[in-house]
C-alpha cells in the first residue's frame, strides 16, 4: 500500500507529476461535465478529487488502502461490481495488478460507465526538448523515445509490468484493450513526461 512506502512528499509531487495532474483534470473535464458522477481509483493525495469537487463534479474516491480514507475500499483483484458512473479514472494504477488480469479488470471497470480514462507507465529511453517562442502561445516539443523492449524490469518495484518492456508492447496493450470490448477514443504521451501514457476508452 502506498502509505507504507514512506514517500517523501517533495519528491513525489514533482513538476512531472503536476504535468500529469493537469492532463488528468483536462481529460476528466472533457468527458464529464459538472454534476456528472466520476469515480477516481487510486487517490493517494486526492488532488484530482478535490479539484473536481470544487468545480461541481460528483466525485467518489476508491482505493485498496484504507489509510487514505477513500469513499470505497476497492481491491481490483476481487469480484467487484461498481455502481453507475459517467467517467471512471485509474491513473497509474493498473500496473499494480498482474497483467493476466488486465483485460478482465478493464471490462469490469467499464461495465457501468460511459468512459474509462487511464494512464499507464511507459518505460523508454530517449530525450525530450521543449522550445518556447515568446511570440507563440504554445510551446513546441521534440521527443525521441525507444521502448526498453530488451528488459522486463519496471522502474518501480511496486509494478508488476510497464508498457514498453519485453512482453508489454503498446500493441500488446491495445490488443488487450480490444479484447475487453473497449475502443481507444484517444491516446497520447506527454512529451515532457513520457513515462505516462494516457488513454480514453469506451465500449466498442
Amino acid at each position: 500500500m502506498i502509505t507504507q512506502l514512506n514517500l517523501d512528499i517533495n519528491d513525489y509531487l514533482s513538476a512531472d507529476r503536476f504535468i500529469s495532474y493537469s492532463h488528468q483534470l483536462r481529460l476528466t473535464t472533457i468527458y464529464a461535465k459538472p454534476g456528472d458522477k466520476v469515480l477516481e481509483i487510486g487517490i493517494f493525495n486526492s488532488i484530482l478529487a478535490t479539484l473536481l469537487k470544487n468545480h461541481g463534479y460528483k466525485i467518489t474516491t476508491a482505493d485498496i488502502d484504507h489509510n487514505l480514507n477513500p469513499d470505497l475500499i476497492l481491491d481490483l483483484n476481487s469480484d467487484f461490481i461498481l455502481d453507475r458512473f459517467d467517467v471512471v479514472t485509474a491513473f497509474q494504477v493498473l500496473e499494480h495488478i498482474d497483467f493476466t488480469q488486465f483485460s478482465k479488470i478493464l471490462e469490469k471497470l467499464s461495465l457501468n460507465s460511459k468512459y474509462l480514462i487511464i494512464s499507464l507507465p511507459y518505460n523508454t529511453l530517449g530525450i525530450s526538448l521543449k522550445i518556447k517562442f515568446t511570440f507563440l502561445e504554445r510551446a513546441r516539443h521534440l521527443s525521441l523515445k525507444i521502448p526498453k523492449f530488451w528488459s522486463k524490469i519496471p522502474i518501480s518495484n511496486q509494478h508488476y509490468w510497464e508498457a514498453g518492456l519485453r512482453g508489454y508492447s503498446r500493441e500488446t496493450i491495445r490488443d488487450n484493450i480490444n479484447s475487453a470490448g473497449l475502443k481507444i477514443e484517444r491516446e497520447f504521451i506527454e512529451p515532457m513526461n513520457p513515462y505516462h501514457w494516457f488513454l480514453v476508452l469506451r465500449k466498442s
